[in-house]
């Protein structure tokens, strides 16, 4: 897969938002189980835990699908970006049936840890898009012939 670079050669700041929700996510998801196992005991913990890694997975595995398809053919890149999101839909609602059945998972925590986690994944892509570096004007010629 070849990285989205803009014509000039300028790296998007897409890998800078990536690389910042994983590293929040890592410093997160221990915290919000901690928090969870003060709250609900160790069945909360373990169900929270759960939640976070769903979330987590969710938004990796969405970003990796869309990087690919954007690196395709530019005239599917948002019908390929609705397939991508649409099969993470489908998965996400496999997931909760399957766990709707577990007998350990704690529901509150399972939710309240997927809602936190979601927002510290957003705001991780914030951030990460805010640092990374953004081609202002990528077809101008510079003096020195540089772009």
């Amino acid at each position: 897969m070849r990285t989205i670079q803009s014509r000039s050669g300028a790296r998007s700041p897409v890998r800078s938002m990536l690389l910042t929700s994983l590293v929040l996510s890592a410093a997160s998801v221990p915290v919000i189980a901690l928090v969870a196992w003060l709250w609900r005991g160790q069945t909360g913990a373990l169900s929270a835990l759960v939640g976070a890694l769903v979330v987590v997975g969710f938004f990796v595995v969405g970003h990796f699908g869309v990087r690919a398809v954007v690196a395709g053919e530019p005239g599917l890149s948002i019908a390929g970006a609705f397939v991508v999101y649409f099969g993470q839909l489908i998965t996400l609602v496999a997931v909760f049936l399957v766990l709707r059945r577990a007998g350990w998972l704690d529901g509150r925590a399972f939710a309240a840890a997927a809602i936190l986690q979601t927002l510290v994944w957003q705001v991780g892509q914030v951030v990460g898009f805010r640092r990374g570096r953004h081609e202002i004007y990528p077809d101008v010629t510079l003096p020195s012939g540089r772009s």
